[in-house]
C-alpha cells in the first residue's frame, strides 16, 4: 500500500472550500465511482471517499485543502502517475475557483 498527502493553501474562505469540496465530492462519485460521505464542522469539512483499491480524505478549511490518498497494491504502481494527476486537477480546480471569486460569477471549476 501507498500513502500520500497533499497540502494546498487557498484564498476562497471558509464557503469558497466548502463549495469547493462538494463540487470535488460530486465529481468523484460521478468519475471515479467513489463512495464519498461528507461531514461538515464550524472549521471546514471533510470528505472520506473510498472504492475498490483506493481511500482517503479531503479537509477543506478556509484557507487550506488537505487530502491524504492510500492506495491498494494493485494501484500503488502506479502511485506517481495518481498523485500528480490529482495535484493538477486540485491546483486547476483551486486557481479556477479563485478566478471565479475574484470576478464573481460564482462558476466553479468542471472538476
Amino acid at each position: 500500500m501507498t500513502t500520500f498527502h497533499i497540502h494546498r493553501s487557498h484564498n476562497l474562505g471558509l464557503a469558497g472550500a466548502r463549495s469547493l469540496v462538494r463540487h470535488w465530492a460530486e465529481a468523484a462519485e460521478r468519475k471515479h465511482q467513489m463512495s464519498c460521505n461528507m461531514r461538515e464542522t464550524e472549521s471546514g469539512d471533510q470528505v472520506d471517499f473510498k472504492r475498490s483499491g483506493v481511500h482517503g480524505e479531503l479537509a477543506a478549511g478556509a484557507e487550506t485543502f488537505d487530502l491524504t490518498v492510500t492506495l491498494g497494491f494493485l494501484l500503488s504502481a502506479f502511485s506517481q502517475r495518481i498523485r500528480d494527476e490529482i495535484e493538477r486537477n486540485l491546483d486547476s480546480a483551486i486557481a479556477q475557483a479563485s478566478a471565479a471569486a475574484g470576478s464573481g460569477s460564482g462558476d466553479l471549476p468542471g472538476g
